[in-house]
């Protein structure tokens, strides 16, 4: 049993496969190319998450959802790209939930308080991860935090 875990953006995915034992599988980031329009930006990214659907027995996957205080035009952007997982995953027959980050950070962390550097160096800590940084790795800490979300909550049978 797989559990992915997605932290979508507009200029880097954050991506994590992990097992119910919390062990890393493969996680990673997907560099969203700078040129191209907007849909050519959402393929790429989904045609990355499509190879781990079909190279992974994905159970479960947690994906962070949009939180309105963002700037309108990126909610819209990360809108559109969440949209498009949703519709991957039903497309693969695959159970996904959207979690906002308080509610995934409560169950990693204990608190939803917690902020992206707390997150991004309890993984560091836990997965004993060398030459991370937090600019350029935060996507792929959160999402190995919400992967472990997705774990838990699947254990607990509970929806996010």
């Amino acid at each position: 049993m797989y559990y992915l875990g997605l932290d979508p953006s507009t200029k880097c995915t954050g991506y994590c496969v992990m097992d119910e034992k919390h062990d890393i599988i493969e996680a990673g980031k997907i560099d969203i190319p700078s040129k191209g329009d907007e849909g050519d930006k959402i393929i790429y990214q989904i045609e990355r998450i499509e190879a781990l659907f079909e190279k992974y027995d994905i159970t479960k996957i947690l994906c962070e959802d949009q939180f309105s205080k963002l700037n309108i035009d990126t909610l819209k952007k990360l809108t559109r790209v969440s949209g498009t997982i949703l519709y991957l995953a039903k497309k693969h027959k695959l159970e996904i939930e959207l979690i906002y980050p308080t509610s995934w950070r409560k169950i990693f962390h204990g608190s939803g308080k917690a902020k992206k550097e707390d997150t991004f160096h309890k993984v560091v800590a836990l997965y004993e991860f060398e030459n991370l940084e937090f600019k350029k790795d935060n996507d792929l800490t959160d999402a190995i935090g919400i992967a472990w979300a997705c774990v838990d909550l699947h254990k607990e049978g509970v929806a996010a």
